[in-house]
């Protein structure tokens, strides 16, 4: 018999798919909004510089892919109901939401690189990985 999801299983799905959410957003901006490309133009423009679509796009990239990475391995952890399983979702939430505040605070030329939209987006996977974490150190009633 098939037991339902836990808390803790929720809250790890969430943070893994939110990490799937940054890169998706990516994918969909580079493809046709183009909103991240603009605010960069805009910061580089007086510089008379020219940003690289492909560094930009490719740190957001980098951010979704490593989040989404160390969550799997925390979920892959936590099923098999290690006791480190709470430490290592601390761990991974304290470096998700370090990569999301390196987004928030990249700066060159006086000027944001990245809009604060990319920062928050970047940011939910350790606030589900937060609530992770706390139910992971809560010990299961039928655990010893």
């Amino acid at each position: 018999m098939r037991q339902p999801l836990s808390e803790k299983s929720i809250a790890l799905t969430t943070a893994t798919a939110l990490s799937a959410v940054l890169a998706v957003a990516a994918i969909i901006d580079q493809a046709g909004g183009h909103t991240l490309m603009d605010h960069a133009d805009t910061v580089y423009a007086p510089a008379g510089k020219h940003p690289s679509a492909g560094l930009l796009y490719g740190l957001v990239y980098t951010v979704a892919i490593i989040d989404a990475a160390l969550w799997l391995l925390v979920w892959r952890v936590a099923r098999s109901h290690r006791r480190s399983a709470s430490i290592l979702a601390m761990t991974v939430t304290v470096i998700s939401a370090s990569l999301a505040v390196l987004l928030l605070v990249s700066s060159e030329y006086g000027a944001r690189i990245f809009p604060p939209l990319w920062g928050g987006l970047a940011l939910l996977p350790s606030v589900a990985g937060t609530l992770a974490a706390a139910f992971l150190l809560r010990r299961d009633p039928g655990r010893r």
